[in-house]
């Protein structure tokens, strides 16, 4: 089973403008962001990125703001990438057809093994290190979708199941995914999908060694399919993903007040993350 999870931030920018004070405000260098991903059966994605300013965005970026003309301007297309594992050193190799996306299908995933990634832009001379420990998958015990009755026939309802490991601190990420077409406007950058994407972040302070049980509705939600998965993550990829979600929009983040996101890549921004998520495609019930 081959299941790729984008998520690229397609941004925009329009202000009203004042009028004009000469002010002198140093500017943050750009730097490299990463995330990355894992999916079980030896494939890695990186996605590598720059980092700008919004006194970086020109006259002409506010009179382009087609998508590809963002992506052009943020996305690292030919950087060297490099996974190190158990000293093997793999290249990943980018997607053409996905500018910032660089993949590996034959690095192995071992529990407790450390991971290093190295990325260096030739273009800029922007480089960033990093390294991550591939912590062991807790999966489902049962997850399961249904359309909900009455008024909420247009929901669909989603329950989970899944143990938590007793004596010891775990951190989980829950993410439920589907293409439901009727919610999403692929002309409309500012569209938030809602409904099309949930992720919950959870502790396991109040279920140490027990089973976890939930539900999420996935709100006026109608598809055939529900992809759903879960990770047991790092405290701090938890602590980055918790600060994340209260950033709020991808314009918001980018050209409001800067926000210091924990983070684990040297010389750079964003997360290098192994988690061993356990995915399921799961037949929403009628």
């Amino acid at each position: 089973m081959k299941y790729l999870v984008l998520l690229i931030a397609i941004i925009t920018f329009t202000a009203c403008q004042p009028k004009p004070i000469d002010i002198e405000v140093e500017q943050a260098p750009p730097k490299l962001v990463i995330y990355s991903q894992v999916i079980p059966n030896s494939v890695m994605l990186i996605y590598v990125s720059k980092s700008f300013g919004a006194l970086d965005y020109s006259e002409n970026d506010k009179a382009d703001t087609s998508r590809n003309a963002l992506l052009d301007r943020i996305m690292v297309r030919n950087a060297d990438v490099s996974i190190s594992y158990n000293g093997i050193t793999d290249e990943l190799k980018a997607i053409p057809e996905i500018p910032g996306l660089y993949a590996s299908i034959t690095i192995p995933q071992f529990i407790n093994t450390e991971y290093k990634l190295s990325v260096i832009d030739p273009e800029t001379a922007l480089s960033i290190k990093s390294k991550s420990t591939m912590l062991k998958q807790i999966p489902f015990d049962e997850v399961s979708a249904k359309v909900g009755e009455g008024e909420d026939s247009i929901n669909t309802i989603v329950s989970v199941k899944f143990t938590d490991p007793a004596d010891e601190i775990n951190w989980y990420m829950i993410n439920i995914y589907g293409n439901n077409k009727e919610n999403d406007d692929p002309n409309n950058i500012f569209m938030k999908s809602t409904g099309n994407n949930v992720i919950a972040l959870l502790d396991d302070q109040g279920f140490n060694g027990e089973q976890f049980i939930g539900e999420q509705i996935m709100y006026q939600w109608v598809s055939d399919t529900v992809f759903a998965s879960i990770s047991n993550i790092s405290q701090q990829y938890y602590d980055y993903l918790v600060l994340h979600k209260k950033g709020g929009s991808a314009i918001n983040q980018i050209f409001a007040e800067p926000i210091n996101y924990p983070t684990n890549i040297e010389g750079g921004y964003g997360f290098f993350n192994t988690h061993y998520p356990d995915p399921r495609i799961i037949i929403v019930e009628k």
